[in-house]
């Protein structure tokens, strides 16, 4: 879900955000629905086309407060 949100943010097709990444357009479909395995490469090259930061590509989880 993220690697569409900064997708559409940035405007690229999927056809676009393949190329920059280096993948075939139909696993960007798999990546984007999270029935793809990513590898560590495909996420840098991810991060450099998307020019975000390689933690901005994952959602963040809130951490609750442990009451300390």
């Amino acid at each position: 879900m993220r690697l569409r949100e900064l997708r559409l943010e940035r405007g690229f097709t999927q056809e676009q955000a393949a190329e920059a990444i280096g993948v075939h357009p139909k696993h960007i479909i798999k990546m984007e629905q999270g029935a793809a395995n990513v590898t560590v490469a495909t996420l840098v090259a991810a991060s450099v086309a998307f020019k975000v930061a390689l933690r901005d590509l994952f959602q963040e989880i809130e951490e609750e407060d442990s009451g300390k």
